[in-house]
């Protein structure tokens, strides 16, 4: 029979290798994640935080390289409601965007905001919901677009505003979608009426 101090100390050993597997799986996945993987033929549909993330890589150019692109950027037409969410770049005019829809919804979030990462899949899903009712759907960084988040005197994030006919009807502050969807809707029934 093993005694008391043995079956303590086994069990310490157990408990301290069992805390430890995670970190070692974690470290693991990390040696692999750095090796360019094969996207799954399968794969789920980018978020917006992931759409912006890509925006950002591809407009990593030099200071006048983005300053050409932005002001080419600012000339760009915006599709309608097409199921997307879009994301407003640096440059690009937040005017137009608003007036690309009879209905426009209008998120103003930032990547390092754990709720508004929480709120984009529902925003991509209701972007493909309410297509056919002609909403348009944008994203904005805050960090990307201070001079607008002070100009709308957006106080914190996620900050999702709905626009009809380019003028502000109503506004969420918070990841609540199906308020959100309440007020789209009501949005939707009062643009047909």
């Amino acid at each position: 029979m093993k005694s008391k101090l043995t079956l303590t100390f086994e069990t310490g050993i157990l408990l301290l290798a069992l805390a430890a597997l995670p970190l070692w799986c974690g470290c693991a996945k990390e040696k692999k994640s750095a090796e360019p993987a094969a996207p799954a033929a399968d794969a789920e549909k980018p978020t917006a935080v992931d759409a912006y993330k890509a925006d950002m890589q591809q407009n990593a150019d030099s200071p006048e390289e983005q300053a050409a692109e932005t002001s080419d950027a600012a000339d760009d037409t915006f599709p309608g409601a097409d199921g997307n969410v879009k994301v407003l770049a640096a440059g690009q005019s937040f005017d137009k965007a608003i007036a690309s829809a009879k209905i426009v919804v209008v998120d103003f979030n930032a990547t390092w905001c754990g709720p508004c990462r929480k709120l984009g899949p529902y925003l991509e899903r209701m972007a493909e919901s309410y297509k056919s009712d002609g909403v348009s759907f944008f994203s904005v960084d805050v960090d990307e677009h201070g001079e607008l988040a002070q100009q709308l005197d957006i106080p914190s994030i996620p900050d999702v505003r709905i626009y009809v006919d380019g003028n502000p009807v109503d506004k969420i502050v918070g990841c609540e979608p199906m308020e959100l969807m309440g007020k789209i809707d009501v949005a939707v029934k009062n643009a047909s009426n």
